[in-house]
């Protein structure tokens, strides 16, 4: 520990544009004490220190200079102990007092990630307990499953996300309210990341739908084919969709799209669009005008982009939007312009 108690008291007093004079007046000396302590000639009494610390609204232990390494190293150690909101607050302390220093301290903006990471983790699993406690009241609230599967769905953290845990957590209220489709659909597609194929399939079928949305459950059989392997049962299933099924073709087309099957997938994009009904349906139309655009069709990738816009004047009555301005862009882009 470095005691330059005088260099920091002169750093803290300059940064705070306080002069010798008024230190010295609001500890009753005489600024050649003052003087005395920045030069190292001297350091103050020890009964002066509470006061100080009060004037640089710093705590006592912050007038004692700390190498910068050695307070990195007592953040580190901090995460070791728990995470608190004290040790949260220490920590942040301790970093922005070393990145005002030297910004680039590659250390330091290290462990700062590491305080946002440890933050995050701590907020995600408080919230998971809200939510826990929020569908054991409202168990039909798609909302609460949604939020859910944010909070504790397949992740990177395993601190605070995981498909293993959703499922133990969800699934019984999904044998008991199979009507609410936000927890349905979660659900299935963490068993299908997981690979627990049969229980998936249990859910698929399970899945109480309303008229009109049998498609999901070709969509989700499509999936699970998919996730085994067959790649040619589940392009069959999912081309027992209606062609006239607009958000049916939609989805499928996603679908082709991420397995490359490119034509099948503009032709789905083509049918979800022509069957939606004013004010229609643009989602298929961004997804033409960026496949065209990834397979170097730049005059269809531009049609794509003009229908969004003549599309958004005529079924929305917007002349002069962000979504245009960015349909405008994108075409100045592909003209070269």
């Amino acid at each position: 520990m470095n005691m330059d108690i005088g260099g920091t008291i002169k750093k803290l007093r300059t940064d705070r544009k306080i002069t010798q004079e008024e230190v010295a007046e609001y500890l009753g000396i005489s600024f050649q004490a003052v003087s005395k302590w920045e030069t190292g000639t001297t350091m103050p009494d020890i009964t002066l220190l509470p006061n100080l610390a009060v004037l640089f609204g710093v705590r006592i232990d912050d007038l004692f200079s700390v190498n910068h390494e050695d307070e990195l190293t007592r953040v580190e150690e901090s995460f070791a102990h728990g995470f608190s909101e004290q040790s949260y607050l220490y920590a942040k302390r301790i970093l922005d007092a070393s990145l005002q220093d030297d910004p680039d301290n590659i250390r330091a903006l290290k462990l700062y990630a590491r305080l946002h990471l440890a933050r995050t983790n701590a907020d995600l699993l408080e919230a998971g307990r809200m939510l826990e406690r929020a569908m054991e009241h409202s168990p039909l609230d798609e909302d609460i499953f949604n939020l859910y599967s944010q909070v504790r769905g397949g992740g990177v953290y395993k601190a605070h996300s995981d498909d293993d845990w959703y499922i133990r957590v969800c699934e019984p209220y999904a044998e008991k309210f199979p009507q609410n489709l936000g927890l349905m659909f979660h659900l299935i597609e963490a068993m299908i990341r997981q690979r627990y194929f049969e229980e998936a399939e249990k859910y698929i079928h399970l899945m109480q739908l309303e008229s009109g949305e049998e498609y999901l459950r070709q969509v989700f059989l499509g999936d699970l084919e998919l996730a085994k392997g067959n790649v040619e049962r589940a392009k069959a299933i999912w081309n027992t969709i209606s062609e006239n099924d607009s958000i049916g073709q939609y989805e499928i087309g996603e679908r082709f799209n991420r397995i490359h099957e490119y034509e099948q997938a503009i032709k789905c994009f083509q049918n979800s669009f022509r069957a939606s009904t004013p004010p229609r349906f643009l989602s298929p139309v961004f997804s033409l005008a960026f496949l065209y655009t990834k397979l170097g069709r730049k005059a269809e990738a531009i049609k794509a982009w003009q229908r969004i816009i003549s599309t958004r004047a005529s079924d929305y009555n917007y002349y002069d939007s962000e979504t245009v301005e960015w349909a405008h862009r994108e075409i100045r882009k592909l003209q070269g312009i």
